[in-house]
């Protein structure tokens, strides 16, 4: 497959996966309260890692899982501590 190709593919997959994530996020009107952000991010980053997985850039994939791991237990410890207040 050529590189504009790949390009188009990639395109798609994100566009997608940026549809489904929205779809995700849901805005309580009585609470003023949003949810679903966590979820949403989760959903592409995981699709990103898929991506990077497929055209063979293994390490920036097991760096973004890695990353992103981290970055999540630390959201959800904040988010933890900030529903305790």
């Amino acid at each position: 497959m050529s590189l504009e190709g790949q390009s188009r593919v990639i395109q798609g997959i994100l566009t997608g996966v940026g549809f489904i994530g929205a779809g995700s996020i849901l805005k309580l009107s009585q609470e003023h309260d949003i949810k679903g952000l966590t979820t949403a991010a989760g959903v592409w980053i995981t699709a990103a890692i898929g991506i990077a997985c497929g055209v063979g850039a293994i390490g920036v994939a097991l760096l973004a899982t890695v990353l992103t791991m981290i970055v999540l237990t630390i959201v959800k410890g904040i988010e933890d501590h900030a529903h305790q207040e």
